[in-house]
């Protein structure tokens, strides 16, 4: 690594390109900072574990394990002329198994590079892609914050769904009370609009009349349930 941090992801400008719709497009990255390494999540959608631990930055130690998405990467710090003291963790025969299985990459420091450099060989028509082609596509998403749903969390990546206790709606309500159809959310691009079904719907305070665009961050209220509208890369 030198002293420049190591990019994980799904665009094809990262240090370690992972082309799996599992990693976004910037996922994580590997730093060093007065000679300790950390790992840190970039705000992707599946999360960046450490040792089976769901982290947002943490410090590395030889043979920590890095997943993101369906793939891990394992740490090593080379240091020149000499033998790491500790060995690399062993594997039992059903965790390669499962390596096998899901098609999981083990990289040390080493491999890595050597792979960076493949990559640069093979991967020349990458850098002619347009500005645009290369920018992470984002999505809606509705995070739950309060109140109880069939899910924690919803990506929103269909041109409508419906928000209601219906089993036709795709953000399922729960509760004797909630509404069969709350209202609908409308997808056109990267733009998001919510038009309101019943009388108890806000956004951000404010009682929902008529359709309105949802900003990044906004706080969609319906009934007891509420929701932040984010747009994550995807």
């Amino acid at each position: 690594m030198g002293g420049e941090p190591a990019t994980i992801g799904r665009s094809p400008q990262e240090n370690l390109y992972i082309d799996n719709p599992a990693v976004s497009f910037h996922h994580a990255r590997v730093f060093s900072q007065a000679g300790v390494y950390y790992v840190e999540d970039l705000g992707s959608l599946n999360g960046t574990f450490l040792n089976g631990n769901r982290i947002t930055q943490a410090p590395l130690s030889y043979g920590d394990v890095i997943t993101v998405g369906k793939h891990t990467v394992r740490f090593a710090r080379d240091v020149p002329g000499m033998t790491p003291q500790a060995p690399a963790p062993q594997r039992d025969a059903e965790e390669e198994e499962t390596l096998k299985l899901t098609g999981t990459m083990v990289l040390d420091t080493k491999k890595r590079r050597e792979l960076q450099e493949a990559f640069a060989k093979g991967r020349t028509a990458a850098a002619s892609l347009s500005a645009s082609s290369q920018r992470a596509t984002r999505v809606g998403k509705l995070t739950v914050i309060k109140g109880k749903m069939t899910a924690k969390d919803y990506l929103l990546t269909s041109p409508t769904a419906m928000i209601g206790k219906s089993s036709q709606c795709a953000l399922r309500l729960k509760g004797w009370f909630a509404p069969q159809i709350a209202g609908i959310i409308t997808k056109q691009g990267e733009t998001y609009t919510f038009a309101p079904s019943i009388k108890k719907v806000s956004v951000n305070g404010q009682p929902l009349t008529a359709k309105v665009e949802l900003k990044d961050g906004d706080l969609v209220a319906v009934g007891r349930v509420q929701l932040q509208f984010s747009l994550v890369a995807w």
